[in-house]
C-alpha cells in the first residue's frame, strides 16, 4: 500500500540530482508549491501556416520515497506516465490543428543527448526564474540548447520541437508515518513531490521560445484524469 503524503519543506539525502535541486527550489517556493507560472518568452510566430512541431517523446521519471527518503526508481509507473503524458500532449495540442511529428521512442544518439540538455538547462531556468536569479541573467528568457538542433530540423522537417521533461515521487506508508511522527516533534520532513516543466524551441537557433513549469504537492500521473489534469497545467499559456 502506498500513500500520496506531501508537505512542503525540510530536506531529504536523494540520489537523484534533478531531484535535489527541484526540492531546493520548491522548499524556496512553498507558498506558490502548485501554481502554475509562465516564464517571461521572446516574441512567438509560427514561420508557416501550417503549425509543425516535433513533439519529442517525454522525459518521464518516476519513484518511489523511501521511509528515510530515498527514491527508488520505478520503470513500470515511468512507463505508464510517459504514455499518458505523450498521449495528452498530441491530443492537446491537435485540438488546436498543430501538425505533429512524433520520433517516438528515442533511439537516435544526438536526439537523446539533445534531451538530457533540454533537461539539464530546464534544471538551470527553473533555479534562475524561480529561486536563486544567475547574476548575469535577467528576467528574459535567454537560453538555448544549441545550433545543434538544426540535425532535428532537417530530420524531422520541422522548425519547432517541445520538450517535456517529468520527475514524481510517490510517500509510501513507511514514509508518512515518518513525516507524521517528525511532524509531532516539530521537525519537517520532505514527502512526494511531482516537478514538470516544458519547453517550446526553435530548431534553427536552439533558442528556447517558450517555457512553463509546475510543481505540485498532488496528483498521480499512474492514472488517467490526474495524468490529464497535469498535462493541462503545464501547455497552459502555450503559444497556439
Amino acid at each position: 500500500m502506498h500513500l500520496r503524503f506531501r508537505t512542503p519543506g525540510g530536506t531529504v539525502i536523494l540520489r537523484n540530482c534533478r531531484i535535489v535541486i527541484a526540492i531546493i527550489v520548491v522548499s524556496s517556493l512553498a507558498a506558490c508549491a502548485t501554481t502554475v507560472k509562465v516564464a517571461p518568452s521572446a516574441t512567438f510566430q509560427w514561420t508557416s501556416p501550417t503549425k509543425r512541431l516535433i513533439l519529442v517523446e517525454p522525459d518521464v521519471e518516476l519513484y518511489e520515497m523511501r521511509a528515510a527518503g530515498e527514491l527508488e526508481p520505478r520503470a513500470d509507473w515511468t512507463e505508464t506516465a510517459t504514455a499518458f503524458i505523450a498521449q495528452d500532449v498530441a491530443r492537446g495540442l491537435a485540438a488546436h490543428s498543430v501538425e505533429l511529428v512524433q520520433p517516438g521512442v528515442l533511439t537516435d544518439h544526438h536526439e537523446i543527448q539533445l534531451s538530457r540538455l533540454h533537461g539539464a538547462v530546464g534544471d538551470a531556468v527553473l533555479l534562475h526564474l524561480y529561486a536563486f536569479p544567475l547574476p548575469n541573467k535577467g528576467d528574459a528568457l535567454d537560453w538555448t540548447l544549441g545550433p545543434g538542433t538544426n540535425d532535428m530540423r532537417a530530420h524531422y522537417g520541422a522548425d519547432y520541437a517541445l520538450f517535456v521533461t517529468v520527475r514524481d515521487s510517490y510517500t509510501t506508508t513507511g514514509r508518512a508515518i515518518m513525516m507524521l511522527g517528525a511532524a509531532m516533534l516539530g521537525i519537517g520532513l520532505q514527502g512526494g513531490q511531482q516537478i514538470a516543466f516544458a519547453s517550446l524551441v526553435d530548431l534553427r537557433t536552439g533558442n528556447i521560445v517558450w517555457f512553463n513549469r509546475i510543481m505540485n504537492n498532488s496528483g498521480d500521473l499512474r492514472t488517467a484524469v490526474p495524468a490529464q489534469k497535469t498535462v493541462d497545467n503545464l501547455l497552459e499559456s502555450f503559444p497556439l
